[in-house]
């Protein structure tokens, strides 16, 4: 497991500046930024993400694979390739046009879905996608990331939305397997970890 979290620092997707702090779509500034989108571009690196999440998945006899937008298509499409399974997409916002769908795809919504994100901080995108799918009236959906921050709110919302979430990488693991490539920054991500709302709040 080591070496998936060396690849994050490898591909700099992981960038850590507790100087100059990175700002999350929620508005939490944080020390520390996961930027999954690099690791699009490296084949062997990616390989060894997918197959990760295969040997994660091997016993949930997975129907169907959905992206959420925009981060999690590409590595759902590829890990629905690798299953042999149909594949969608929920949109990051309504479509207001042409059929105004906000989920793109021919999917049977009775199979068991895996739901795929990125990066997971506050989990506004990924619950969002998962309340479209349960309007939709999907009953059997797994959600699972890349990259998690661990936020208590995004687990709080998938205990109350009842969909079982894991994954791959998180910041408790990047923290035990490379806080040798952190310096400095690391105590001060430990210390967001505990409170990344109130971090730096008043600066």
């Amino acid at each position: 497991m080591k070496e998936l979290y060396d690849i994050l620092f490898e591909t700099r997707s992981i960038q850590v500046d507790a100087t100059n702090p990175f700002t999350f779509a929620s508005g939490i500034k944080s020390p520390i930024y996961c930027d999954t989108r690099r690791l699009i571009s490296y084949p062997k690196e990616r390989k060894m993400i997918l197959n990760g999440f295969l040997e994660k998945i091997s016993k949930m006899k997975i129907e169907c694979v959905i992206g959420v937008a925009t981060g999690g298509i590409s590595w759902g499409a590829w890990l629905s390739d690798r299953l042999d399974v149909p594949f969608g997409y929920v949109r990051s916002s309504h479509k207001d046009y042409g059929k105004k769908q906000s989920i793109e795809g021919d999917i049977d919504v009775s199979k068991n879905i895996l739901v795929i994100e990125d990066v997971v901080s506050t989990g506004g995108s990924i619950g969002r996608a998962i309340n479209l799918l349960k309007e939709s009236s999907a009953k059997s959906l797994n959600a699972f990331s890349i990259f998690s921050y661990q936020f208590s709110e995004s687990l709080e919302m998938f205990q109350k939305l009842n969909v079982p979430f894991q994954s791959l990488l998180t910041l408790e693991g990047l923290l035990e397997h490379t806080s040798d490539k952190m310096g400095s920054s690391k105590n001060e991500i430990e210390l967001w970890k505990k409170n990344p709302w109130r971090w730096r709040r008043n600066e």
